[in-house]
């Protein structure tokens, strides 16, 4: 079933070089690199430190080092033979033609016969332009090339497209695996309304917004503003500014008062229309925008949960990045999480990138022109875990696996006992902010108390990591008192049809988790 459908086919993947799509290509390889024409990995150039622009071709060659490909490694003359059916192209989702060139575009229109579109940004506070580049534009120009591969040469593309299943917002109890409506948002499906909502108008509504505060950022009364600012900060070195320095960092300063701006936009709006951030917000409205304008493009979505690392494939516990809960699950190791405002009996979500990867890959197979698939790729429905379970695992590792500070001593791990918001935010600041800032201010204030240089670093340190804890709490924190269930019906259906060989090379049943 799985193999019949990819021999021969020609492959568009996105996201080459993001955790699932890194998974993904390495399965293709793995799994169907016998099968499989071409894949055409759409990798972004990355800037590194030193300001050295690393081309995706070079990125790719990095890819190919790590971990992912050992098994095809160890045969060198498949593994060479596998690794020209690869192909790395440029873009840039901010431009409307995502930046491809001329050759580039023409290859894909005539050539891919399945696009994979991994790509996004899952970052929960990013500037609403930049996630509506990410998780809507970006999409809506890929589904324009597919409409001119049919338009062009008569093919029909099939679109899979990697969502999130928390697009399903802030909506409790047992959510279905269908699509989701067209002419509601959330808050209209959690409180019963009757439609009214137009997903295009709030696009363009949300780029009216980023327009006009990008249009403010640029006046001459915020320009003399930042400069001011500047001056202020650099007041005993103010001659030794020269223009163009004053102006670069007039420019950094311009940036950056636009990027707080659009995050909190974006965090306003998604709460407004019933979602938790403008992540699942963005991703939400991709879906509804390439529903609408797919027309008789065969279109599956796939929705993973909160993806963690692998189980099995390529090898246990594989996981590049930090990933939604590591920060949070970080600081309770250092010590510096004493409780946390979660509900402890409801379920936490947890999917492997390796199910991630199969199920996407044989919901490929269920394309057609009649209907838009869904598929939910999580635990939940059919081997639940709770936040509690979770907690009491994760303070077994730091126990039995502590993280030393640096003064050689292991942090004191409380049980927690899962408070609400608001008393979470009272312990914290009783336990953590109000002790530093009160030694900060008889550091500064009184003459009987000195800090030394090194301990207002370390203090300056600390306070900034705690911020940081208080700042994932409130992003984090919908999703530990989200009482939801994803039905998997559909997913549980598509692994039974495969033939037995199939569901042990692509493994999508999370039944045998433990």
């Amino acid at each position: 079933m799985i193999r019949q459908y990819f021999r021969g086919r020609c492959l568009l993947v996105t996201g080459g070089t993001g955790f699932v799509g890194q998974a993904l290509i390495a399965k293709i390889l793995t799994g169907l690199g016998d099968e499989v024409e071409r894949i055409y990995a759409i990798i972004r150039p990355r800037r590194r430190a030193d300001g050295q622009i690393v081309e995706p071709a070079q990125r790719l060659i990095e890819l190919y080092e790590s971990s992912l490909f050992d098994a095809l490694r160890s045969d060198p003359d498949r593994w060479e033979s596998l690794k020209q059916k690869v192909i790395p192209i440029a873009i840039d989702e901010r431009q409307a033609d995502l930046g491809l060139s001329p050759e580039d575009r023409q290859r894909i229109v005539a050539e891919v016969d399945t696009i994979f579109n991994s790509a996004a940004t899952v970052v929960f506070d990013e500037p609403l332009s930049v996630s509506l580049q990410a998780n809507i534009d970006g999409p809506m120009a890929l589904l324009e090339l597919a409409h001119e591969s049919a338009k062009k040469h008569g093919k029909q593309v099939h679109f899979v497209h990697v969502s999130t299943a928390y697009v399903n917002g802030q909506r409790h109890g047992v959510i279905a695996d269908e699509e989701l409506p067209l002419d509601r948002d959330m808050r209209q499906v959690i409180d019963g309304l009757p439609p009214g909502y137009d997903p295009i108008a709030d696009i363009a509504d949300c780029r009216a917004v980023c327009e006009r505060t990008e249009q403010q950022s640029r006046s001459d009364e915020h320009i003399r503003r930042f400069k001011r600012e500047i001056l202020a900060q650099h007041k005993s070195l103010s001659r030794k500014l020269t223009k163009s320095r004053l102006d670069r960092l007039t420019e950094e300063r311009r940036q950056r008062w636009v990027d707080r701006r659009l995050v909190d936009e974006g965090m306003e709006r998604a709460r407004a229309h019933g979602w938790n951030d403008v992540y699942t917000y963005t991703k939400a409205v991709g879906e509804q925008v390439l529903t609408l304008n797919r027309g008789s493009l065969p279109l599956v979505i796939v929705r993973p949960s909160i993806i963690e690392s692998s189980l099995q494939e390529p090898e246990p516990g594989w996981i590049t990045g930090l990933k939604v809960m590591d920060p949070l699950l970080a600081a309770y190791g250092r010590g510096m999480m004493p409780d946390f405002p979660a509900r402890p009996d409801i379920i936490l979500d947890l999917i492997p990138v390796d199910k991630v990867v199969n199920t996407t890959l044989a919901a490929a197979t269920t394309a057609n022109a009649e209907q838009v698939h869904v598929y939910h790729i999580s635990t939940g429905d059919e081997n639940p875990v709770r936040v509690h379970e979770v907690f009491e695992h994760v303070r077994g590792h730091f126990l039995a696996m502590p993280m030393i500070d640096r003064d050689g001593k292991s942090p004191k791990l409380p049980q927690w006992r899962y408070p609400s918001v608001r008393m979470f935010r009272f312990i914290f600041h009783l336990l953590y902010m109000w002790p530093i800032q009160l030694r900060e201010w008889f550091g500064s204030r009184t003459p009987f108390y000195t800090i030394s240089s090194r301990q207002r670093r370390f203090l300056g340190t600390a306070k900034v990591r705690l911020q940081r804890v208080l700042y994932y709490t409130d992003i984090y924190h919908p999703y530990t008192n989200l009482d939801c269930r994803f039905k998997t019906t559909s997913t549980r259906t598509l692994f039974e049809a495969l033939p037995a060989d199939e569901q042990r090379t692509f493994n999508l049943d999370v039944r045998g988790i433990d």
